[in-house]
């Protein structure tokens, strides 16, 4: 009768929404670096440049830093809910081209 207790592996809502988070969070403080960066040098696009594309990586490395460390801490279905974070914003992201090309397509663009 000695039942050991079940592991705490996290909840794949906790995940999903956890990635969501980091993703929409980093997205504010790059928009807002890239913003400072620009009004403090605006004449100097020779080295911001290179540095803004860099950083447009930052919210993606942020959000498998964030499924690593779930997975670190044995909490497997939140890593997993990170990972349908990253599914979702494939099928939006397909599902926004596939709008576009449908507007396209019609011709209603004159």
């Amino acid at each position: 009768m000695n039942q050991t207790p079940q592991p705490d592996r996290g909840s794949l809502v906790i995940g999903f929404f956890a990635g969501w988070g980091v993703l929409v969070g980093s997205w504010i403080l790059v928009s807002a670096s890239w913003y400072v960066l620009g009004t403090m040098h605006p004449g100097s696009a020779d080295w911001i440049s290179p540095l803004l594309g860099m950083t447009a990586l930052l919210p993606e490395a942020a959000m498998i830093a964030l499924l690593v460390w779930f997975a670190a801490q044995g909490k497997t279905r939140s890593a997993v809910g990170v990972a349908l974070t990253f599914a979702s914003i494939i099928a939006l992201a397909l599902l926004l081209v596939a709008a576009c090309f449908g507007l396209l397509a019609s011709g209603s663009f004159h």
